[in-house]
C-alpha cells in the first residue's frame, strides 16, 4: 500500500472537489493522473448518482484540533479547600512521602491506614512550630531537631532492632544453602 502524505490528501481532497463542482463528463478525459508522484487509476469510475442540488457538492474538511485552547491544571485546590497549592514533587518530598507510606514497617505495634502510592495531587509542607506554653512538655531541643523527617524518624528509632531483623532475614535465607547440608552431615555423624 503507497503512504500518502496529508498534504497529498488535501490536494486529492482539494482535486475531487473541483471535479465535483465542475461537470461530471469533464472531470474524466484523462486515463490516469498524478498528484505529488502518487499514481491514480482514472479507468474506474463512479457514476455520479442524480441528486437534487448538483451544484452544491462538497467534501466535507474535518474538524482541526484547536491549538491554543489546551486545558490547564489548576493552581490550587479551589476555595472550598483554602485554596491548597498544587504540590510540588520535589526529590525531598518524594523521599518523605515514601517514608511516611512505609510508616508500619519503623513501628509495627501500632497499625495506622495506609496511604496512597501516589502523592496527593494537592498539597503543602510545613513547619511546626511549638507554642510558649509547651516550653518545657513538647520541646526539641536543638540536639534533637533534624533537617528531614527521615533523620527524626531514624534518630529516634532503635537502630539494633533492624540490625537484628537483618541478621534474622539472612540466617534464615542461608539455611538451605551449604550451612543447612552441614548441619545435616553433623547430626548423621552424632548418630552413628
Amino acid at each position: 500500500m503507497t503512504d500518502i502524505s496529508d498534504d497529498q490528501v488535501d490536494e486529492l481532497l482539494r482535486q475531487a472537489e473541483l471535479r465535483l463542482k465542475s461537470d461530471a463528463a469533464s472531470a474524466v478525459t484523462a486515463a490516469k493522473a498524478e498528484v505529488d508522484g502518487v499514481k491514480l487509476d482514472a479507468s474506474i469510475v463512479v457514476q455520479q448518482q442524480p441528486s437534487k442540488n448538483n451544484s452544491e457538492l462538497s467534501v466535507r474538511v474535518p474538524l482541526q484540533p484547536q491549538t491554543g485552547h489546551k486545558v490547564q491544571p489548576k493552581a490550587t485546590a479551589g476555595s472550598k479547600w483554602f485554596d491548597l497549592p498544587k504540590t510540588e514533587l520535589t526529590p525531598e518530598f518524594k523521599r518523605d512521602w515514601q517514608l511516611l507510606r512505609m510508616r508500619s514497617i519503623l513501628d509495627p505495634k501500632h497499625q495506622k491506614k495506609t496511604l496512597r502510592a501516589s502523592a496527593p495531587e494537592y498539597s503543602h509542607v510545613g513547619e511546626i512550630i511549638a507554642g510558649p506554653t509547651e516550653f518545657y512538655s513538647a520541646r526539641l531541643t536543638r540536639k534533637e531537631r533534624k533537617a528531614t523527617i527521615l533523620e527524626e524518624v531514624m534518630n529516634s528509632q532503635d537502630k539494633t532492632k533492624f540490625a537484628t531483623k537483618y541478621a534474622g532475614i539472612q540466617k534464615q535465607k542461608q539455611s538451605g544453602k551449604k550451612t543447612f547440608y552441614k548441619k545435616l552431615i553433623a547430626q548423621r555423624r552424632k548418630r552413628n
